[in-house]
């Protein structure tokens, strides 16, 4: 029961790595707060684990105001922030428009933004807490046709280092997880016949959804207690042996 006790707010929590999350924090002991923007599959994941739910569009701020009132209210404190929400699109820079660049952005960075902003607040207040940020390698390398996605991965990675700085000083650790090609439930059954992906991956497989969720309970934990300002690569070295893969 490694988190036995924490109110854990996981955001994008009703599918693939954010919903195996808030399944592990459960088992661990935690209260998870459970988030979608649509209200009946934030309450059907809730009640399946034994937390609690809130249905917020992140890429709104008032909507963020109301989720954290929410906590406030029902919880009276914040113990952990997991920011797993993102979209993703399929543009180079040259086939970006406005409108996709912040409706992107909004999303996969403002919000987690305003989310350790407001979390932070409230974990200052009771002496500390967690924040995590789950995050990609293209932000750190960029890919190909994807370009507001690894932009704004790439910022998370910098956002995750800056609150690292600024809130060690009031007890909260901040750290980010960059996952790495991890099959969807949904996708199992192709994860064996995706050769093309395993030769850029050492271990020569695809990740499993549950596998990011141990490593975001320990960050979590008081076993990494003295761990902050840290990207956690979860992807099988794929990342820091991208440059040595070989493909057939």
């Amino acid at each position: 029961m490694l988190l036995k006790g924490k109110i854990a707010l996981v955001t994008g929590s009703t599918n693939n790595i954010g919903l195996e999350i808030a399944r592990a924090f459960a088992r661990e002991g935690a209260m998870p707060i459970v988030h979608s923007r649509h209200g009946d599959e934030a309450r059907k994941v809730a009640a399946e684990i034994g937390g609690d739910s809130f249905a917020a569009d992140l890429s709104r701020s008032e909507e963020i105001d109301k989720l954290f009132q929410h906590i406030e209210a029902k919880h009276r404190r914040l113990d952990v922030l997991i920011n797993t929400v993102a979209h993703s699109t399929k543009n180079g820079i040259l086939e970006v428009s406005l409108d996709e660049w912040q409706q992107i952005m909004a999303i996969n960075l403002t919000a987690y933004f305003l989310c350790i902003q407001r979390a932070a607040r409230m974990m200052q207040a009771a002496g500390g807490g967690v924040i995590l940020n789950i995050s990609a390698a293209s932000g750190e390398r960029g890919s190909p046709g994807t370009a507001v996605y690894s932009i704004s991965k790439g910022a998370i990675n910098a956002l995750t280092r800056q609150a690292a700085v600024d809130l060690a000083a009031h007890n909260i650790r901040v750290n980010g997880i960059i996952a790495g090609i991890i099959g969807t439930p949904l996708g199992r059954k192709d994860m064996g016949n995706r050769k093309t992906e395993y030769d850029t991956i050492p271990l020569k497989r695809i990740g499993r959804p549950e596998e990011v969720a141990e490593a975001a309970v320990f960050l979590a934990s008081e076993k990494a207690a003295y761990i902050t300002n840290t990207i956690l690569p979860v992807d099988g070295g794929r990342m820091n042996s991208m440059g040595s893969a070989t493909r057939s």
